[in-house]
């Protein structure tokens, strides 16, 4: 167990992606030792990509989510006009 350890990541005029969360919480959930067995590791890598599937779909779900959440403040708030920046 490590204690103190710190990563930290940027962008640039933009937020993350799902995709690029999703890396970030597959190195915090899933290590894969230099030392392992090789197909320790074959298997470890198949279970990580699984799991990065997993992740990005439900990342995008959430997305999509919040973008209708915040597309009926917008409307409710009287700024139908805003829904635009929304989309992609």
């Amino acid at each position: 167990m490590e204690i103190g350890k710190v990563t930290v990541a940027t962008v640039s005029g933009r937020g993350f992606t799902p995709e690029e969360i999703a890396e970030q919480a597959l190195d915090r959930i899933i290590s894969i030792g230099n030392n392992s067995h090789p197909v320790i590791q074959a298997q470890a890598e198949a279970f990580r990509k699984e799991i990065k599937g997993v992740l990005v779909r439900y990342l995008h779900q959430a997305v999509a989510s919040h973008n209708t959440t915040l597309t009926n403040r917008f409307t409710d708030a009287g700024h139908p006009e805003l829904v635009k920046l929304l989309e992609v």
